[in-house]
Formats: C-alpha cells, sequence, structure tokens
C-alpha cells in the first residue's frame, strides 16, 4: 500500500475511531474525517462555519493527529463542508 499512498490500517482506525479525542467533542459533532491521501487529512464540515474553525486550526489539528495515532503521516488537512442529512 505504500507505493499507492495509501495509510496504514493503524494510522486510518486511530484517526477515525478517536476523531472527537483529536478535535474535540464539540468540534467532532459538526465534521468528520473522510480520506487520508498521502499526507492530507481530508474532513468534512457541515458548514462554512466549522470549516473556517479546522483551516484556522490546521497545524493544532496537524499537531494532535501525530499524537493520537502515533505518526507524523498527516502534514496537512483539507476541509470541505458537506451538509450532513
Amino acid at each position: 500500500m505504500g507505493t499507492l499512498r495509501a495509510p496504514s490500517v493503524d494510522v486510518l482506525d486511530s484517526v477515525f475511531s478517536r476523531w472527537p479525542e483529536i478535535v474535540g467533542e464539540d468540534v467532532a459533532k459538526h465534521c468528520r474525517p473522510v480520506s487520508i491521501d498521502g499526507d492530507t487529512l481530508l474532513v468534512s464540515a457541515e458548514d462554512s462555519t466549522w470549516a473556517s474553525e479546522l483551516r484556522w486550526l490546521e497545524k493544532t489539528l496537524v499537531r494532535r493527529v501525530a499524537e493520537v495515532a502515533g505518526t507524523d503521516r498527516v502534514s496537512q488537512v483539507n476541509v470541505r463542508v458537506s451538509r450532513r442529512k
């Protein structure tokens, strides 16, 4: 999977299952991780306000992912607005 730029299962599991621990319970209610492509974590936010907040906190988010997942694989965050139904 390394040649496909895919993260390890452990990294994916840590980010997806421990998302509230990474971003906090309040933020986790309004956004969720979607995928990791190479070194980029894609996050879906329910509106532009939450998307802006996550973009502003990108460095902190990258640091928290490294702390929780135990890897520096993620070095940037891409946030998109995608309303939940």
